[in-house]
Order: C-alpha cells, then structure tokens, then sequence
C-alpha cells in the first residue's frame, strides 16, 4: 500500500485549496492508499468546530473531515493550534494533535506528498 501525505496550509476560506486537499486525501483514502491529511499553519482552522461560512461562497469543511477520520488519519499542528488559540476542545471530532514526530514519520514513509 502506497502512502500519501496531504499537507494542508491554506485556510478553509478564500481559496479552493482547503477543499482540494481534503478532497484529495479523501480520494486517496478510498483508493487503497494509506492517506494522512496535516494541517499545518492556517490549515488547522479548516477543523474549527461550528464553522459558520456566512456569504464566503465557500462551504465548512469541518463535517467531511469528521467523516474521514473513520478512514485516514488526521493531525493538527500543535504550534500552529497555539498561534490561532485553538485547542484540541475547538477541533472536530477525529483531529489528533502532534507536536513533529508524526509529522516527521510521515514525511519519512510517504511515496508521495502534497502541499496545498
């Protein structure tokens, strides 16, 4: 089985790139790859709780990653948790926490890795 990483560092608003790289961890996922999505930066934003998307014309991401953590893995960048003043009771349901080793292991035993 082939891993994928997705890293996410784009915010869920303003640009497709949050979608995208859901959708494609997602798409992953189901195609026999072992699929790991990170959010990293204002990437973590995407699995805020109780997002409200207003007029953005953009949708909240928050309910698909709930859905995709039953099939990949999911993580948020501790750091970055800190500089948006998140913490892991503001996170959707799935998201674990890491702080760089999982990260780093990821890095290590992907064959391929995206950067949105």
């Amino acid at each position: 089985m082939d891993n994928l990483l997705v890293i996410l560092r784009k915010s869920p608003y303003g640009t497709v790139e949050a979608a995208e790289a859901v959708r494609h961890a997602g798409g992953a996922s189901s195609a026999d790859y072992k699929a790991t999505l990170f959010l990293i930066d204002s990437g973590v934003l995407t699995a805020k709780k109780n997002q409200e998307a207003g007029d953005t014309g953009f949708t909240g991401l928050g309910e698909s990653l709930e859905l995709l953590s039953g099939e990949m893995e999911i993580y948020a960048d501790k750091a970055s948790l800190r500089e948006y003043k998140l913490n892991e009771d503001d996170l959707v349901e799935g998201v674990r926490i890491d702080d760089g080793p999982v990260l780093k292991q990821a890095l290590r035993e992907a064959q391929a890795v995206m950067i949105f």
